[in-house]
């Protein structure tokens, strides 16, 4: 088994996603997937609206990605 550090950098939806699903065999199922998990955390999208966050952005900045790390822990 082979094991690599996460680290906190720009992610697209999808890269994040496959990170968080890597058995999803069609990225748009694991972007959907994610976005489903984020919003029944009513939690993390108030961070990430405060942070900037737009629903139709394709990319996470390091500072998207650390909050929905904080809530959802490392992939």
């Amino acid at each position: 088994m082979t094991t690599t550090e996460f680290h906190i950098r720009p992610y697209s939806k999808r890269e994040l996603a496959q990170l968080y699903f890597p058995d999803t065999v069609r990225s748009p199922t694991a972007v959907a997937n994610l976005r489903n998990l984020m919003l029944r955390n009513e939690v993390l999208m108030g961070e990430l609206r405060e942070a900037g966050y737009r629903p139709c952005q394709r990319f996470f900045t390091p500072r998207l990605v650390r909050i929905i790390v904080r809530h959802l822990g490392e992939p």
